[in-house]
């Protein structure tokens, strides 16, 4: 590509691309390993649980706030808010809560190879391993 490519707000809050239940993500670009993109949780919702496979994932939240469990059998989280960064590891399973009288969005910016969505039907229970 010789030129900017502009991905209007439209394209991007009407997604085709890979899910995982609980949220809708809207792809902007996936170039060369690299994932870029919206997400965005209703009030109320639990994502599925789901890893990113090789890819490590980098988000800014744009509104709302959003607890994400991960750990064995689920049992660790971290809160975000409108405004913070959250990192996200290749191969962690994890899922994203929103409160129900809330709602939050996300730009999403992944890096690796393969599937970027790998949806799964939880957290191993053993500390330190990963279910793909």
């Amino acid at each position: 590509m010789t030129k900017p490519e502009v991905v209007t707000h439209e394209q991007l809050t009407n997604p085709a691309g890979e899910q995982s239940a609980g949220m809708a993500r809207g792809q902007a670009f996936a170039h060369d390993g690299v994932w870029c993109g919206y997400a965005d949780i209703p009030g109320g919702a639990s994502t599925g649980w789901h890893h990113h496979g090789d890819y490590a994932t980098y988000s800014y939240i744009t509104d709302g706030e959003m607890t994400v469990e991960f750990g064995p059998g689920g049992q660790e989280m971290v809160v975000a808010r409108a405004g913070d960064s959250v990192y996200i590891p290749a191969h962690l399973v994890h899922r994203e809560t929103v409160v129900d009288s809330g709602g939050a969005g996300f730009l999403v910016r992944t890096g690796g190879t393969g599937a970027t969505v790998h949806n799964v039907d939880g957290p191993d229970t053993t500390p330190g391993t990963a279910q793909r």
